[in-house]
């Protein structure tokens, strides 16, 4: 008789349950699961899209523009010489008119490839602010006010007799489209070029104020020539385009300082045409 157990090695069946208890228990770790990789937020746009140099390559531009839309009217003119033909245009004010308005739409068409193209910026009256606002009588009614203490404050500075803009003052239908362009195109491009252009970058550089300021003065100088370099004419003006700047920048809107830019134009053309029966009578402005 055998007194030994057979197998003495499976004996000791609760070892491995004693060592399983003074094993501690490790934590389950689960693998991360791969997933689709997170989306990249777009980068800020930069705002404004252009650069200084960008305004001014549109200031050269608006300046080449204009030069080539009168030696395009001049080919229109009779005349055996150039110099006949520049006498001829000169007197012909309603054809200067026409070119600078065909100039300021060629100019508006390359704001457009400059913003959308060349920037990359799809929405063009976004991108610079147009923003035209919910009620727009409160802009009608401050440029009716701003022309009319403008030209109470203009009684109290030296005025010359007579400018070159009153010498267009004419004709009747030099003055219908003058009026025309005065509350359509002309405060429209001003506007884009001055506050929705100039503006942002140099408030972007130097800060608002200077913005408004400096933008206030080239507006003065654009129209020094048509009011004989007069400077009580261009410090009103300078006024008038500090208004503007301020209602661009406080109303983060191009079209609000539009809405009264062309109210203040359309205060002075109404007052013409009241004063001169419908344009009939336009001696009486010399009266």
């Amino acid at each position: 008789m055998n007194t030994f157990p057979e197998n003495p090695e499976s004996r000791p069946e609760a070892e491995p349950k004693i060592q399983a208890e003074l094993t501690p228990a490790m934590p389950r770790v689960t693998e991360p699961v791969a997933g689709p990789p997170a989306e990249q937020l777009p980068a800020v746009p930069r705002d404004p899209a252009w650069s200084g140099l960008d305004v001014f390559r549109l200031l050269i531009i608006a300046l080449v523009i204009l030069f080539a839309s009168v030696f395009a009217m001049l080919a229109f003119v009779p005349g055996a010489t150039f110099k006949a033909r520049a006498l001829r245009l000169s007197a012909l004010p309603e054809l200067m008119i026409v070119a600078q308005m065909l100039a300021y739409l060629l100019l508006l068409g390359y704001m457009y490839i400059l913003v959308t193209k060349e920037r990359r910026s799809p929405r063009f009256w976004k991108t610079i602010h147009w923003n035209w606002p919910a009620n727009i009588w409160p802009f009608v009614v401050g440029g009716l006010a701003m022309q009319i203490v403008f030209l109470l404050l203009g009684r109290f500075l030296p005025f010359p007799k007579e400018t070159p803009f009153d010498a267009l003052l004419r004709r009747p239908a030099t003055v219908v489209l003058i009026a025309v362009f005065a509350v359509t195109l002309g405060p429209l491009m001003e506007e884009l070029f001055f506050r929705g252009f100039l503006y942002p970058v140099l408030a972007r550089r130097f800060g608002m104020g200077t913005g408004i300021s400096v933008t206030a003065f080239g507006f003065g100088l654009m129209h020094a020539a048509q009011y004989g370099y007069s400077w009580a004419s261009v410090f009103l003006i300078f006024l008038v385009g500090v208004v503007l700047g301020a209602v661009r920048a406080r109303k983060d809107s191009v079209a609000a300082s539009f809405l009264v830019h062309a109210a203040y134009n359309s205060t002075i053309i109404l007052m013409l045409l009241i004063a001169t029966d419908g344009f009939r009578h336009l001696e009486k402005l010399s009266q």
